[in-house]
């Protein structure tokens, strides 16, 4: 990383946070100032010598004034305000955790015939393909042998018994040591998580937590929600959730001009069972799970350069139907075929790729003679404009909300495509009124922002 003070041409090289004294804090605090004011200004005119206005109206100057700029403080508040932490709540959950993680360690040794170093690839690659002889045609294989990773698992899943076991292990000892166990440690003074909110770390704009990391709680499953359980609202007080709903489809369908998409979504209906009628030819009703699963995984994959191979692997298709249902697809939806071949070819022929907002990625990979290199370069030309500006939205969002929220109410977390605000109990329906009121219009796309709100004492009930 450049030293702030090469960037700037101070000359000067500002003492760092670690090595400050307690009598050098007050210095460290004004030199602290001083250098972020000097690297605004010098980024400020870098912006404004570059203030090319794209067809929506906006650049990377105003993205950085309307946006990104407005946003700090407002993180910096978050951040201060914290999270409450139940910890008793997560030390139930880490004694049942430990007594499950100790059974499947036995049941593991027993299908094994031995005890050996879980947390050893090596040693597991000998377990289960040497002393059980499990298949390994068409394993990746890595420096200690044949993979172990978890997607080479998954394809082995049913050869023995024993891989459903070490996958539970691994999930669950994952999330003991990385949660139930860490996040303790982690609590301030006042009983509250304070994580850390990164504005430049996702190179798409999306913003990024550390220490701890709280975007990676998985969602889905029933651990999952019960850690999430552990962050709750003071006694009389409430947490207030507001996500939006399929946003990046709904971006795709703006900027691709799709108007079957579009419709879709003004009329309210359900875009994966509608894409899975027009793909299967049948009606609404009668449209399967299982036809609604294959809809939804092509179109959220299709945005991310999914290939038949991989529509194969997630929906059990055979290689030759998932290919046929990708073109029939884009049959179905010419204009978003038409969207990502013309972000492809603006990819290469500028070198970059932007987002709604003016938001800029360099992609040189794009015109590299290396197959790998350049399938990579245009998946990300085209995931960025999407998840991009889907970003952008979420901070613009996030600066309306902040600025209509009363005093005693505290805009907490941003997780992915939900925002979380702690407010007074008698005050929970209004502030999810006014957050599905404000992140709904917060910018007209010609496709309606669907908003969901959730009221809870606890983060794990949203």
């Amino acid at each position: 990383m450049i030293p702030i003070s090469e960037m700037i041409g101070t000359g000067k090289t500002q003492t760092t946070f670690d090595r400050t004294t307690i009598e050098d804090a007050t210095i460290y605090a004004a030199e602290d100032a001083d250098m972020s004011w000097r690297l605004y200004l010098k980024l400020r005119s870098e912006l404004e010598a570059q203030n090319d206005v794209n067809e929506h109206g906006w650049s990377m100057l105003r993205l950085a004034n309307d946006i990104e700029w407005p946003i700090v403080p407002i993180l910096a508040e978050m951040e201060i305000a914290g999270i409450k932490l139940d910890t008793k709540v997560l030390g139930e959950i880490g004694s049942r955790l430990g007594a499950r993680i100790n059974q499947l360690k036995g049941e593991i040794f027993d299908q094994a015939g031995e005890e050996f170093n879980m947390g050893s690839p090596a040693q597991l690659g000998q377990i289960l393909y040497g002393r059980l002889g499990l298949p390994t045609a068409g394993l990746k294989k890595g420096k200690t042998g044949v993979s172990t990773a978890a997607d080479v698992l998954e394809k082995l899943r049913d050869a023995h018994p024993i891989i459903p076991l070490i996958m539970e292990f691994r999930e669950l000892d994952k999330l003991k040591n990385t949660y139930v166990d860490a996040l303790p440690e982690l609590v301030g003074a006042d009983g509250r998580i304070h994580t850390s909110f990164n504005q430049t770390i996702a190179q798409t704009g999306r913003l990024s937590s550390t220490n701890p990391n709280l975007q990676n709680i998985p969602v889905r499953t029933e651990l999952g929600r019960e850690i999430r359980g552990a962050f709750v609202a003071p006694e009389g007080r409430v947490l207030v959730s507001a996500d939006y709903s399929q946003i990046e489809l709904r971006v795709a369908a703006a900027l691709a001009g799709d108007e079957g998409m579009i419709e879709t979504f003004k009329a309210g209906i359900d875009l994966h069972q509608q894409t899975a009628a027009e793909l299967y030819g049948v009606k609404l009703d009668e449209v399967t799970k299982a036809q609604r699963y294959a809809a939804k995984t092509i179109n959220f994959g299709v945005l991310y350069g999914m290939s038949a191979h991989g529509l194969s692997v997630a929906t059990g298709m055979e290689g030759r139907e998932a290919a046929g249902f990708i073109e029939r697809y884009f049959e179905v939806r010419p204009k978003l075929r038409e969207y990502i071949d013309e972000t492809k070819k603006f990819a290469y022929d500028n070198q970059y790729t932007a987002t709604l907002f003016g938001r800029r990625r360099a992609c040189p990979e794009i015109r590299s003679t290396n197959f790998m290199l350049r399938s990579g370069a245009e998946r990300m030309a085209v995931n960025v404009p999407i998840q991009g500006t889907a970003a952008d939205i979420y901070k613009l969002a996030m600066i309306d909300v902040a600025r209509k929220l009363d005093a005693d109410c505290d805009l907490l977390l941003q997780i992915h495509d939900e925002l979380i605000v702690e407010a007074p109990t008698a005050k929970g329906e209004a502030v999810a009124d006014m957050m599905r009121e404000v992140m709904g219009s917060v910018i007209d796309l010609g496709v309606p922002l669907a908003v969901d709100t959730e009221i809870g004492v606890n983060w794990g009930e949203l």
